[in-house]
């Protein structure tokens, strides 16, 4: 078995480096290596033959949970991460460390890489159970992506529980190893680092500890598989943005969290609660397996609800007329019409694939009528019992054809057009002025082509000073208003462009504000097309 440690960004771990250098394996107790590219022997001298990491990340609650509510979330490309309450209080996160003394993965019951005719020399426990720990985390606050804490290597097979345990250094006469060098105090288990301010009042920097101890048992449904030939990864996601909230969603001051007081327990069950751990094999912060699952469904969206139009082709006996065809899929019911205009007053046959489906009426002036095939079946329709996707559909009268089409198998045949008219938009538009300063104007603007988008924000006329741009409720960057012209601009590049922040949301749609200390300057919501000023 081997072990490495990862110093890629010191900024992200404080250090990490193993208590006495211990690693359980079943009974057998394994010395780590110390960070110096040393390895130590798994069972029988042998090495492990699977790699394994394991990552923490600081994810933010998915949208419309009680933790999230109205609230809202910014993460520059570097920096803190700042939480917007939805009464307008601001806490900003600097730094946010906690002590893991323990992480513990479990065998799945009946693993037959661990039967007796695979190992029959080990003892019954051998195969049980995996333990790591302490180290002291630095969550990486400014992404979402998850930060590689050790990478380990670890025997072949099924693994369906860790137990993850937050807890303060064990009392010594000095300093633990993996506490050496840093600042962390030792009677703590958390420490998170930042400012606090209320709407409308003054900024207050703040430290909060906590000496916490908590276990969470994380079981993975289906087991996690630990293969050779694949990249194994179990990131530990931590839902710092749900820590200091109230029910409501509200944010609690954290120099208000002390011990006794009326949000200690509040808080310590945020954070208790806020742990999850999941197959991460591609380390993009989400659960492999609910991945799987949503693009199931999503495939299975676009497979359940389908919608086909198709114009009707005169084909000359009656050059006036005109018809479509429209077909329509719904998970639990499906649609199916021809309609026909300007076509001389007449019964005619709906004709497809050469078999004869149903009739239209044709009366009065504006010759029009329709048919529509329902599956279920509805009084008044006729029953969809056959598909026309991929079939000639004909209006025939006496055997020949007035209108006649080829229904596409799919909706898709329209969405290059389609896509050649997203690929260029340009998008303008006024801030309207809310009050606090009556000369302050701005405007914003969105331009996309095929292969690049950008988003500007500027003003003109503003009090000097430094100004979020808040978009959908969420803080995306500043603008900093000096001289006497009071203008700033911002702008937003995808891809990424050096001195512009990235383009990584949609404005479109959204509501655009530029604010200070939670009050709105200017804000506009922006179209999602170019098409309002026309």
């Amino acid at each position: 078995m081997s072990l490495r440690c990862l110093y890629s960004n010191e900024s992200l771990f404080d250090v990490l480096r193993p208590l006495g250098g211990l690693l359980v394996l079943g009974g057998l107790v394994l010395g780590l290596a110390a960070c110096d590219g040393s390895t130590v022997a798994g069972p029988d001298g042998a090495e492990a033959d699977a790699p394994v990491s394991m990552a923490f990340s600081a994810a933010s609650a998915p949208e419309g949970t009680a933790s999230g509510g109205t609230a809202s979330t910014s993460k520059a490309a570097s920096g803190p991460r700042i939480l917007i309450g939805p009464d307008g209080n601001q806490l900003r996160l600097d730094r946010v460390q906690m002590v893991v003394r323990e992480i513990e993965l479990d065998r799945a019951t009946g693993d037959e890489n661990c039967s007796p005719e695979d190992r029959p020399d080990a003892e019954e426990d051998d195969c049980a159970e995996v333990e790591s720990g302490p180290v002291l985390v630095s969550l990486p606050l400014d992404r979402d992506a998850p930060a590689v804490v050790v990478d380990t290597t670890l025997p072949t097979g099924r693994w369906d529980e860790v137990e993850f345990e937050v807890h303060k250094p064990e009392a010594e006469s000095s300093t633990p190893d993996f506490l050496e060098a840093t600042d962390f105090p030792l009677a703590t288990s958390i420490r998170v680092q930042g400012r606090y301010t209320p709407a409308g009042g003054v900024a207050q920097d703040f430290t909060y500890t906590s000496d916490l101890n908590a276990e969470r048992e994380i079981e993975f449904e289906p087991p996690l598989e630990v293969t050779a030939d694949n990249t194994n990864n179990v990131t530990f996601s931590v839902n710092v943005d749900a820590w200091f909230r109230r029910a409501d969603s509200t944010l609690v001051n954290p120099a208000r969290v002390t011990e006794g007081g009326a949000f200690e327990d509040r808080v310590e069950e945020n954070i208790e609660s806020s742990i999850e751990g999941f197959e991460d094999d591609d380390r993009d912060g989400r659960d492999d397996e609910e991945e799987a699952e949503d693009e199931e469904e999503e495939d299975e969206e676009d497979e359940n609800e389908i919608e086909i139009e198709k114009a009707l082709e005169n084909v000359g006996p009656d050059s006036d007329a005109s018809g479509e065809v429209e077909f329509e899929k719904e998970a639990d019911e499906t649609e199916f019409k021809v309609a026909a205009e300007d076509l001389a007053a007449g019964t005619y046959d709906v004709v497809i694939a050469d078999t004869t489906r149903g009739e239209l009426d044709v009366r009065g002036d504006e010759g029009e009528a329709e048919i529509e095939f329902r599956r279920p079946s509805e009084e008044g329709h006729p029953l969809l019992d056959f598909d026309p996707r991929g079939q000639r559909v004909e209006v025939q009268q006496g055997g020949t054809s007035y209108l006649e089409t080829d229904v596409p198998t799919s909706g898709n045949e329209n969405e290059e057009d389609e896509e050649e008219d997203e690929e260029e938009v340009e998008i303008e538009i006024d801030l309207n002025n809310t009050g606090p300063d009556s000369d302050a104007t701005g405007e914003v603007e969105f331009e996309k082509e095929a292969d690049k988008a950008a988003f500007t924000v500027e003003v003109e006329d503003l009090t000097m000073g430094t100004y979020e741009v808040v978009v959908a409720d969420t803080a995306r960057g500043e603008l900093d208003v000096t001289g006497d012209e009071g203008e700033a601009e911002i702008g937003f590049r995808r891809p990424s462009e050096e001195g512009h922040p990235p383009l990584d949301f949609d404005p479109r749609g959204q509501p655009v504000a530029v604010q200070r200390d939670g009050t709105p300057y200017l804000e506009a919501t922006l179209p999602t097309t170019g098409d309002r000023d026309e």
